[in-house]
């Protein structure tokens, strides 16, 4: 055998070596699930006269993604193969909050981040956790959320807050997961609203 050929077989075992071992396999997705739909009701209380921005919270991988999250352990994380979110995670979390604040019907107006309306406040900040973690041998789903009210004619801070939220799966089912996630947004979704709503 040749130093050629001996070099080119090592290569190509160490290269199928790393393929075998990547924690997020890049296969195609063979279910692709949306966030569960908001369930807020709407809110008999009083309008208020103002235009409140929704940004895309900002996020790192491997949050900043479609895949399901899931930590098996607490220094381990993977994601459910063959299953997929239809966007990225934090694309996801500001579709639901805006979905949120519209059903909830106390701000007058909600815009996106891409909206060409003048706003008067923003939402903006970093989503730290949107997973699926084992306790006690079943999926807890638990979220993250860090936002700041940004006043837009100043441009200055109006609050600041860490939301966090947990919700357990009703089994270890994709779609019980998909399920749970939907609760836990519910409930991220409650407390964020209430709490933009106190600072105005």
């Amino acid at each position: 055998m040749t130093i050629a050929l001996t070099r080119l077989l090592i290569a190509t075992v160490a290269t199928v070596s790393l393929a075998g071992c990547t924690v997020f396999p890049d296969q195609p997705a063979h279910q692709i699930f949306q966030l569960p739909a908001p369930k807020a009701p709407e809110t008999t209380a009083e309008t208020i006269d103002r235009t409140l921005r929704i940004s895309t919270p900002l996020a790192v991988a491997p949050i900043d993604s479609s895949r399901i999250l899931v930590k098996p352990t607490p220094h381990e994380i993977r994601a459910y193969q063959g299953s997929r979110w239809s966007n990225r995670a934090p694309v996801l979390v500001a579709a639901y909050l805006l979905e949120a604040f519209r059903r909830d019907g106390r701000m007058a107006t909600v815009v996106t981040d891409t909206s060409a309306v003048q706003s008067d406040l923003t939402l903006t900040g970093d989503l730290t956790r949107f997973q699926a973690e084992y306790q006690d041998g079943k999926p807890v789903i638990h979220l993250e959320l860090n936002l700041q009210l940004i006043d837009e004619r100043s441009r200055k801070p109006v609050a600041s807050k860490q939301f966090e939220t947990s919700y357990a799966a009703g089994g270890e089912s994709v779609e019980s997961v998909v399920e749970a996630f939907g609760q836990a947004s519910s409930e991220l979704a409650r407390q964020v609203i209430n709490w933009t709503v106190a600072q105005i």
